[in-house]
């Protein structure tokens, strides 16, 4: 979620129904904490040794895929899951080719992070359209922290 050197000091927790556990578990910095207090959750202190930026999510695949493309996806890209019914398979395969289309069109050839990201939605893509919607969260996860670079 972040690119910080720093030990994780701070948990914050996201919402979770009454009497059940958190729908996610984020690990930060003091520095980033406090840059974030907007956050959903609450804040506790951690006795883990994990890096700033360190998030364990227990949602479900379609929820985790439906924050990807609210937080950077659909900004980046434009593509909406709604138009595509929220079938994630073609969602993706749409947004990798506009971000390979964008590429294309890039006359600079130089941004490495576009190139990162275009290869990490492309290997989500691919996990999608084998249904493997789970494995399509991870390079996602990579995404969404090289799109705070753009």
């Amino acid at each position: 979620m972040l690119d910080c050197p720093a030990t994780a000091t701070v948990l914050r927790q996201g919402p979770a129904a009454p009497g059940e556990a958190p729908d996610w578990l984020a690990l930060l910095c003091t520095a980033h904490s406090e840059a974030l207090p907007g956050w959903p959750g609450t804040a506790a202190d951690t006795g883990l040794s994990l890096s700033c930026g360190s998030v364990l999510d227990y949602r479900s695949a379609e929820q985790l895929l439906q924050s990807h493309a609210d937080l950077w996806l659909t900004p980046l890209t434009g593509v909406d899951p709604k138009t595509y019914a929220g079938v994630w398979p073609d969602v993706l395969d749409q947004a990798d080719r506009v971000l390979r289309a964008r590429l294309g069109e890039d006359t600079a050839d130089g941004d490495e992070t576009l190139h990162s990201l275009a290869m990490m939605l492309a290997m989500a893509s691919r996990n999608a359209a084998e249904g493997k919607l789970y494995q399509a969260t991870v390079p996602l996860a990579y995404c969404e922290t090289l799109a705070q670079r753009l």
